[in-house]
């Protein structure tokens, strides 16, 4: 049997072939110093052709000029959860922003929906999440959380101790009671700073609403401007001329102490409205004529020197025009 061989040589040769291999890469290291010996001696040269230019390696990237792409999409969850203030099972619909982490700390804006309608009204229906993804991702509004609570008929209330329908068999068109004020005040706000990874200051607290949902976000958020720095009134149900809606005046404004609780005109009046920023708007076509309470609720703000802004913009009292600005609800509530 022969034996192994490199080039001929045996294997068993063991000096000999020690040898040979280390003539071999003298010879291949002699070459490649006298190749490059130019670059290899003086490596602190200034010259333009340096060694780093010789010698190509890992390339270091440029700094991008371009945003982030968030790898985590946004999403939409359909929360049910126990209310103590109603004693019963309630809703919200909640829209966490693309690339959403609880290593970071987001704000919060609650929006509320109208008479007649759900917690669905803004998101999915009116897609308020998908024009919040495209703000975002262009960098025109800070990421955010939106939550869409349940609110029923109930104008954001404490109108009964008591939960209960007024007509059960007709649940769309009638008039809801109970503790609804506690709900969103203390229930909503506590379960979403407990589930959610939330800036739970009132910098980092904001909320608004369309018609009804405009009302009570007004109400709330002047009967408790320690829990939100902004709020917007959209086509506010701030009702001037009763005989639209006949029986409104007596369920919202029972007795005077009521009033002065629940009127967003009298608490933005008579309260402390220090850090807070409004932003209210209404249809110049408004069915209700809502852009007149809207109008005074401006002036008194502006009175009392509370930054405010109000626009009257072509439109009715429908999602149509509350769905064509919400753009700018968003810039107003997400403004970097």
């Amino acid at each position: 049997m022969q034996p192994y061989t490199i080039r001929g040589v045996p294997m068993s040769n063991t000096n000999f072939y020690m040898k040979w291999s280390a003539l071999t890469l003298f010879i291949a290291l002699l070459a490649a110093g006298c190749k490059h010996a130019d670059n290899s001696i003086y490596p602190e040269s200034t010259s333009s052709d340096s060694a780093s230019d010789s010698f190509p390696g890992p390339s270091t990237p440029s700094p991008s000029t371009e945003k982030p792409v968030n790898t985590v999409p946004s999403k939409l969850e359909k929360i049910s959860f126990y209310s103590e203030a109603l004693q019963k099972q309630m809703r919200l619909n909640v829209y966490l922003p693309p690339g959403y982490s609880t290593s970071l700390r987001y704000p919060v804006l609650y929006m509320l929906h109208g008479y007649f309608g759900t917690e669905s009204a803004w998101m999915p229906e009116m897609q308020l999440e998908k024009e919040a993804d495209r703000l975002i991702l262009a960098d025109r509004i800070q990421p955010m959380i939106i939550v869409a609570p349940q609110l029923d008929n109930s104008y954001g209330l404490n109108s009964a101790e008591k939960y209960r329908m007024e007509t059960p068999a007709d649940p769309v068109h009638s008039r809801y009671y109970g503790k609804y004020q506690d709900y969103f005040e203390q229930d909503v706000l506590f379960y979403v700073d407990s589930h959610y990874s939330t800036i739970s200051s009132k910098e980092g607290r904001y909320v608004g609403g369309f018609s009804m949902g405009g009302f009570a976000a007004l109400s709330a958020a002047f009967r408790h401007p320690e829990l939100f720095s902004k709020v917007g009134g959209h086509s506010p149900a701030l009702w001037t001329d009763w005989s639209r809606v006949p029986r409104m005046k007596s369920w919202l404004y029972p007795n005077k102490a009521a009033r002065l609780d629940r009127d967003p005109l009298l608490l933005a009046k008579n309260g402390d409205m220090s850090g807070i920023s409004v932003y209210l708007d209404c249809g110049d076509a408004d069915d209700y004529k809502l852009y007149v309470g809207t109008k005074k609720l401006y002036e008194v703000l502006q009175s009392k020197g509370i930054p405010s802004e109000y626009h009257l913009n072509p439109g009715k009292h429908n999602r149509t025009y509350w769905k064509s600005q919400i753009e700018h609800y968003l810039l107003f509530y997400g403004a970097k």
